[in-house]
């Protein structure tokens, strides 16, 4: 799978396709503006495997998934995430944090893309780095909720935070402009409004507080047909904006303690996920009040780090 294609978007984010999911996310921050740093914890409520075939789901032919237990490619990927500094973000686990990803995009990918003539340079060299510097993901643990479901529990810390949002700006407003001629969907007026304002230090990414702001150049004509074409399944918690010339998601309030996203991901959870970490990993099983006290504690951490 070529990633190159999800660089516009955040280099947060890249896609992958996944046998294991999970039914609903919870995902909380808080934005530190003294230490300058990102503080988020991520909820997964019921983790399962898919009971699909084929080779996103599948090893092979053979390799069968029941609601009691996990395929074998499921258990890879299951113990990937234990190994691995990943998170995801929402609609199963097709959008996640992988610094693995991100070493392999930095060693693989400058080549890639001169032959492809995209733009890559030393601001998406930096960028990459700090992602891969200032982002540390933990796993806290998994426990069973009072339905009797697998979930499992992260934190992510981004420190130096004002850094990075400028770096992702940067590239941000690079990729845009570099991929402007192929963006036939919008307008000639969004275009042009593109070109006369995007520049290295425009606000595609803001952090007020707990407000996180994304910016989007465009007419208000493409601003509707935008959101009912791209935006109608977002996460509870996420709002959108209109202005003449820019769409906005926003999350959060400046004064608020903290900023809350949810979403529904998929439907039809299985045991097949708890049976194997309980046999295998049983000592990643904590009570749900132990992990909850975890995450508050890392929400609320009021000590620098060394």
């Amino acid at each position: 799978m070529n990633r190159l294609n999800s660089f516009p978007l955040l280099l947060l984010l890249f896609s992958f396709s996944s046998c294991i999911e999970f039914e609903r996310e919870k995902l909380t921050y808080i934005h530190d503006e003294e230490k300058d740093e990102l503080r988020v914890t991520l909820t997964y409520e019921g983790i399962f495997g898919n009971l699909d075939k084929g080779q996103n789901s599948q090893n092979g032919p053979y390799d069968i998934t029941t609601k009691d237990t996990l395929n074998q490619k499921q258990i890879e990927q299951l113990e990937s995430v234990l190994e691995k500094k990943r998170a995801f973000f929402f609609s199963n686990w097709i959008f996640e944090y992988n610094q693995n990803t991100l070493k392999e995009i930095l060693k693989n990918e400058e080549e890639e893309l001169a032959t492809a003539s995209k733009v890559f340079g030393k601001p998406e060299k930096e960028l990459i780095k700090a992602l891969l510097d200032e982002i540390d993901v933990e796993n806290v643990g998994f426990y069973v909720d009072a339905k009797g479901r697998l979930c499992g529990a992260q934190t992510l810390r981004l420190s130096n935070a004002s850094k990075v949002i400028i770096l992702a700006n940067k590239v941000l407003g690079r990729q845009l402009k570099a991929r402007l001629p192929e963006m036939k969907t919008f307008s000639s007026e969004t275009s042009a409004l593109i070109n006369e304002n995007v520049s290295e230090d425009f606000p595609f990414i803001r952090l007020s507080g707990n407000q996180l702001h994304l910016s989007m150049i465009m007419n208000r004509t493409d601003q509707v047909k935008f959101s009912e074409n791209s935006l109608t399944q977002l996460p509870n918690g996420i709002r959108i904006e209109f202005s003449d010339e820019i769409l906005s998601l926003k999350c959060g309030g400046k004064e608020d303690e903290s900023g809350v996203v949810t979403m529904k991901c998929f439907n039809g959870y299985q045991a097949n996920a708890l049976n194997y970490i309980e046999g295998k990993h049983s000592k990643l099983v904590f009570s749900p009040k132990k992990i909850s006290t975890k995450l508050i504690k890392f929400l609320k951490a009021s000590k620098k780090r060394t």
